[in-house]
């Protein structure tokens, strides 16, 4: 059984559930208990990859998940915040897949996660050539 703990949450083989799920549901588990403070910046996708052993377009999908519910957001440069309550209320209402913002946001998220594998090989190489 592959699984790594999170505060009491599993991403597991054994759970029904598709592994970016399983880490939408412990991210917004950790948002609703406070553990996630409004403002507070979400780890990176390869940092969250790495604690719940998934791959980091895995963990991407699943903060996706919370971005197009309104609990987080992303700014290019930045990373990705818990939203705080009632913070652009308009924009979290509408579908993140939806309109030119919701791409833009997509394909910004895109971009990080292949930065962070870029600088992943570059480091991997890097190691082998020495």
């Amino acid at each position: 059984m592959a699984a790594d703990r999170l505060n009491g949450m599993t991403v597991s083989s054994d759970d029904d559930r598709a592994p970016y799920v399983q880490v939408a549901d412990a991210l917004r588990d950790e948002i609703s208990s406070g553990a996630l403070q409004p403002g507070q910046k979400l780890p990176s996708a390869r940092q969250l990859a790495d604690r719940f052993g998934v791959a980091v377009m895995t963990a991407s999908s699943g903060v996706r998940v919370l971005r197009e519910e309104g609990l987080v957001y992303s700014t290019q440069g930045r990373g990705t915040f818990v939203r705080r309550p009632g913070e652009d209320a308009a924009a979290a209402s509408i579908p993140a897949n939806r309109g030119l913002a919701g791409r833009v946001e997509e394909l910004e998220s895109q971009v990080e996660t292949l930065t962070e594998r870029l600088d992943a090989l570059e480091t991997l190489l890097g190691s082998r050539e020495g």
